[in-house]
C-alpha cells in the first residue's frame, strides 16, 4: 500500500505568560438575552384589552404619573406653615375639599391600610382608590386643615413596603390637561417651600407624635394632708413649760397683780 506522509504541523508559539502549560483559548459568543416580552409574547386579544384598557384610565393615570415624575419623597422635610398653606389653597377653586394624591401605592393595599396609614396626621374623611389602575395611586381627603397640614410629613413614609409620596390634589375625577400642569407647578412650588423651611422653628416643631398632656391629679385635702411628726420629748416639755407660765400669769392678771 502506498502510504501518504502527513504534513508537518508549525510549532506552537511561545507564551510570554511564564506558565510552563500550553493551553487552548476558546472564544463565545455572547448571546443577547431576550426580554420577557420577546419571550413570552402576549396574545393578540389580550393585547387589544390592555391597550383599550390603557386608554380608559389615561385620564386618571396622568394625574397619578406626573407625581411619580418626580424624585422621591425625602421623610426629613418639614411641613408647610399654616400662612404657606392658607396661600395655596386661595389659588384652588375647589379649596373647600382638602384632597391628596397618594403615589407609589402598592397594588395590594387596601383603602383602610391607606386611611390607617394617614390617621398618623389626623381625621381621614374619605379615600378612593381606581378601579382600573395603570399605576398604584389613590386619593385621600382629610377632614380639617390641620390634618392637611400634617399629611405632608407622611411623604416619603413606607406603607406596605413601598415609598410613597404625597402630593396635593383637587376634587374631581376627570382633570384637564391644563389643570394637570397647574397642579405639577403647584407641587414643586410645595417642594421648595418644604426645602426652605428646614430653617423655620413654626415649620420644624410640627410632627406627627401626639403631645401628651400631663395628668392632673386631684389631690384630697384630708387623705392627702402631709402628715406632721408627733413631737419629741424636748418640744413637749417646752410647750407644757409655756403653757404654765401663760396660766400663772393669767390667774395673777386675774387677781389683779400686775407683773
Amino acid at each position: 500500500m502506498h502510504k501518504t506522509k502527513r504534513k508537518a504541523q508549525p510549532p506552537p508559539e511561545p507564551d510570554d505568560s511564564g506558565s510552563d502549560y500550553d493551553v487552548e483559548r476558546s472564544f463565545v459568543p455572547a448571546v443577547s438575552k431576550k426580554t420577557v416580552e420577546e419571550e413570552f409574547p402576549l396574545p393578540k386579544q389580550v393585547r387589544k384589552s390592555t391597550a383599550k384598557r390603557g386608554r380608559d384610565i389615561s385620564d386618571e393615570e396622568s394625574s397619578g404619573s406626573s407625581d411619580e415624575s418626580g424624585d422621591d419623597g425625602d421623610p426629613n422635610l418639614p411641613t408647610l406653615t399654616k400662612s404657606q398653606l392658607a396661600e395655596i389653597l386661595q389659588t384652588i377653586k375647589s379649596n373647600k375639599r382638602l384632597v391628596l394624591n397618594v403615589s407609589n401605592v402598592n397594588f395590594s393595599t387596601s383603602k383602610e391600610e391607606i386611611e390607617e396609614h394617614f390617621r398618623k396626621a389626623g381625621r381621614v374623611k374619605s379615600v378612593r382608590v381606581p378601579k382600573r389602575r395603570a399605576s398604584g395611586f389613590a386619593f385621600v381627603e382629610m377632614l380639617d386643615p390641620e390634618g392637611f397640614q400634617k399629611a405632608f410629613l407622611l411623604d416619603g413614609s413606607f406603607l406596605d413596603g413601598r415609598q410613597i409620596r404625597v402630593r396635593l390634589s383637587e376634587s374631581g375625577k376627570k382633570k384637564s390637561h391644563q389643570k394637570i400642569l397647574l397642579l405639577e407647578k403647584k407641587n414643586a412650588e410645595i417642594r421648595k417651600l418644604r426645602k426652605k423651611n428646614r430653617a423655620k422653628p413654626e415649620a420644624t416643631e410640627i410632627t406627627l407624635v401626639p403631645k401628651v398632656e400631663p395628668k392632673v391629679v386631684e389631690r384630697d385635702p384630708i387623705l392627702d394632708k402631709k402628715k406632721t411628726k408627733p413631737p419629741t420629748k424636748k418640744q413637749m416639755k417646752a410647750h407644757n413649760k409655756r403653757v404654765s407660765m401663760k396660766a400663772k400669769f393669767r390667774n395673777l392678771a386675774q387677781k389683779g397683780i400686775k407683773v
